[in-house]
């Protein structure tokens, strides 16, 4: 059967908040799984800018469901992004308590801490955006993987991270070998656009319309469907103005920059230590 892009018409919702450009190509996706899997609990581990739990919340109340969006981070940064200045969570808190103040949660503690405040099977939808080693995302799959309801879906951002899309940078890197591992264990698809989206389906109790995502994504036309769109998206956020998005290029460089200071200040301390004793 042809695929028919009618089925998809609400993936095309225009989206509120664009706040950076690593996710926001996925955003018509983040609107259909929300339409079809109707969760009464997401959690997002690394929020970050917010682009992505803005979209969830966003598609939780034009569906009008009665959902939980939990936003879990630090907002200290990480190995591949150098750290964040308190600005970006205090920007996110703020808007997240004033457009969604019944739906988002932001909770900013570590992963495995705040795995406890959710009871085993409660998470509809769960997407893992936090450290990308390998190491880091299977510790985040298996930690909160008891928490997976029966209709449960997880998200991996970063599928298709590689040296050819992200650089150097991707030598630490490791969803796309994680993926590889446990993708095979339930039904699975994935984008490559936007630096890739893989989609797993966990639960073994999955609505009809969750599982035609399954069948659909064979067909080229559905992954070119959303790629576009989320092509479309990415131009709109080029075209904003820069008062009203992070700008988290500059996060990162500065971060970087940072990081290499603190090395080589802890280099030149222990060298003087070490001459001096």
């Amino acid at each position: 059967m042809a695929f028919n892009p009618e089925k998809y018409e609400f993936a095309k919702n225009t989206p509120e908040l664009l706040k950076s450009p690593w996710w926001i190509g996925h955003i018509p996706f983040a609107f259909e799984i929300v339409r079809r899997l109707r969760p009464q609990t997401i959690v997002e581990l690394g929020s970050y800018s917010g682009s992505s739990l803005a979209t969830f919340c966003q598609a939780v109340e034009a569906v009008s469901l009665n959902t939980k969006c939990f936003g879990i981070d630090l907002w200290e940064g990480d190995i591949h992004m150098g750290e964040f200045d308190e600005s970006i969570y205090q920007e996110i808190s703020n808007y997240m308590s004033k457009r969604y103040p019944d739906i988002c949660i932001l909770i900013r503690r570590e992963f495995n801490d705040a795995a406890n405040l959710f009871d085993e099977k409660s998470i509809d939808l769960l997407h893992i955006d936090g450290t990308h080693t390998y190491e880091a995302v299977s510790n985040d799959y298996y930690t909160w993987l008891p928490k997976i309801s029966d209709r449960g879906v997880i998200l991996f951002h970063d599928t298709n991270a590689t040296y050819e899309t992200i650089g150097a940078a991707a030598r630490n890197f490791g969803v796309r070998d994680f993926f590889d591992v446990i993708k095979y264990r339930y039904p699975h698809f994935e984008f490559s656009h936007c630096y890739g989206l893989g989609v797993l389906l966990v639960g073994n109790n999955l609505s009809d319309e969750v599982i035609e995502l399954v069948k659909d994504a064979n067909h080229p036309e559905f992954l070119g469907y959303f790629a576009q769109l989320g092509q479309n998206i990415s131009l709109a956020f080029e075209k904003q103005e820069k008062p009203w998005k992070y700008d988290l290029g500059e996060t990162r460089r500065f971060g970087r920059i940072k990081t290499r200071i603190d090395c080589l200040v802890k280099n030149w301390v222990h060298r003087i230590t070490n001459s001096i004793t």
